[in-house]
């Protein structure tokens, strides 16, 4: 079987990449923008407890300091619409990339180990990770700049002492952090697998529950809560590991620099609006160890989630089985075209044959367990763009079922970095889609739409049409069928029926 073979790796600065783009360089802009006007409002403070020592204060500082403080609030809360862009569009780059990497894999669909880890970096896991991302370096590179500018400020006007010792304490704990970054992620590591292990048997809860059937009830609660269990044990871990690193890394930064102010306030004892100026920065002294505990502490959130990049990577690329094509009993299959029947022995055969002629139908026949379904899919990851293949069960998007046709080119511009003006309201989608889907068929009408869909939209050389006649009364089988005519009279049609024409 010919498969697109996937790169060697997909790493974690690979996956960062997905967070490049305007939204997330004006996030940092504003970012820089918040923290330097509130080093200036705390440079404001200063002079002000310098004026009062000379006796001629005056209210252009109060003023100077209500605009400032101002404009770091503005740049603050306009960082945080940047901030959601940026993790919607790293999101949406994600689900692109694996689309395209992933596209002519349809061996996967027939995988359910692979499935079963995959699905939930699809539905849920990635989308959490990229705002864990995104939150975590918003309130991380603030703390960041928050220091940098305020220490600077109190070097520059108070004694260059302190902010040495922010440095110090800094390369400290961040040293420290590094000492135990392996066992910090595998903490993380184990509890993100536990947690996608519980969460990938919760999928068909409702089925256990609500059909009332007590023995595959019982089954289903008994691995459930054995697979809780284990995430449960596992959360605890990495939480214990968590906390009792930022009590650590808090009392250092705590010692560290208020020995510092003290060491500076004995050695200037006599200067009497430095010790005023001082004085006045010592709450802000204090909450700025607080800031050093929460970013160095804060890095272990890093880590973690680090280390839920690395599962995102790990699983990109799923691979196939590699028994895939043996499970396919070639012995009891026939490919019937008209009265003609044709046994194959391989996939290659198969291929050949399915070749063979531009037009035509196919039947694939054989028993339950043959793998004619199995068939379908590896002739689909053989002829890549060059089959339609439509299975069985309801993966593929349609238009007459879908909410707008126009919302997937849109997005695409968007994650390209085009603006759009035509993008229509959010709540006319909305209500878009809720008509649609007021808007009930039964399997049969689905199935008979979809046909008529796939005659008029589509072009290919082959089709692969998966019991596509099996919800139909007679009515819509009769219609179905020669819509399927219609097909082999342009194109190679290879279909599974459990129905003879």
């Amino acid at each position: 079987m010919s498969v697109a073979s996937p790169p060697s790796s997909f790493t974690p600065p690979d996956f960062l990449r997905f967070f490049l783009g305007p939204a997330a360089f004006g996030m940092l802009a504003l970012i820089i923008a918040q923290e330097a006007c509130g080093a200036t409002t705390l440079w404001l403070v200063i002079q002000i407890a310098r004026d009062i020592t000379e006796e001629h204060v005056s209210a252009a500082g109060f003023i100077a300091i209500i605009v400032a403080q101002t404009v770091s609030y503005l740049a603050g809360a306009v960082s945080w619409i940047f901030a959601e862009r940026a993790g919607f569009g790293s999101f949406g780059r994600y689900m692109l990339h694996f689309a395209r990497r992933n596209r002519f894999q349809t061996a996967l669909l027939a995988d359910s180990q692979q499935r079963e880890q995959v699905e939930p970096f699809l539905t849920s896991e990635t989308f959490d990770i990229c705002f864990d991302l995104v939150y975590n370096l918003q309130y991380y590179l603030r703390l960041f700049f928050q220091l940098l500018f305020n220490s600077l400020v109190l070097g520059f006007e108070i004694d260059a002492g302190l902010p040495l010792s922010f440095a110090v304490v800094f390369v400290v704990l961040i040293t420290l952090q590094w000492l135990l970054r392996r066992p910090l992620a595998a903490a993380y590591l184990k509890n993100q697998r536990m947690t996608n292990r519980m969460r990938a048997r919760t999928y068909n809860a409702w089925d256990n529950i609500f059909s009332g059937n007590r023995y595959n009830f019982a089954i289903w609660h008994r691995d459930f809560r054995q697979r809780l269990g284990d995430a449960l044990a596992a959360q605890i871990r990495a939480i214990l590991a968590r906390e009792g690193w930022s009590a650590i890394s808090g009392m250092i930064a705590l010692v560290a620099v208020l020995s510092t102010t003290a060491w500076v306030a004995v050695q200037d004892a006599g200067n009497l609006p430095l010790l005023i100026a001082l004085a006045a920065t010592l709450p802000r002294q204090v909450e700025m160890t607080l800031d050093m505990h929460q970013l160095t502490s804060g890095l272990t959130d890093l880590v973690a989630v680090w280390s839920r990049i690395q599962g995102v990577c790990e699983h990109i690329y799923p691979l196939a089985d590699e028994g895939f094509v043996d499970r396919i009993g070639f012995e009891r299959l026939t490919l019937k075209e008209g009265a003609h029947e044709r046994s194959c022995s391989s996939l290659a055969q198969a291929v050949e044959h399915v070749l063979a002629r531009p037009t035509g139908l196919v039947a694939v026949r054989g028993g339950n367990g043959t793998g004619k379904s199995t068939l379908l899919s590896a002739l689909k990851c053989h002829l890549r763009g060059a089959a339609f293949y439509w299975p069985t069960h309801d993966r593929l998007s349609f238009a007459f079922n879908s909410s707008n046709g126009r919302e997937d080119a849109l997005f695409s511009s968007e994650l390209e970095g085009e603006s759009s003006e035509e993008a229509e309201d959010a709540a006319e989608l909305s209500q878009q889609e809720e008509s649609e889907e007021r808007r009930g068929y039964s399997s049969g009408e689905r199935q008979l739409r979809v046909l008529r869909e796939i005659v008029a939209k589509t072009n290919y050389r082959v089709y692969l049409l998966d019991e596509w006649d099996a919800n139909l009364d007679a009515a819509n089988r009769l219609a179905a069928s020669e819509l399927v005519d219609q097909l082999a009279q342009r194109a190679r049609v290879l279909e599974i029926s459990h129905r003879d024409r």
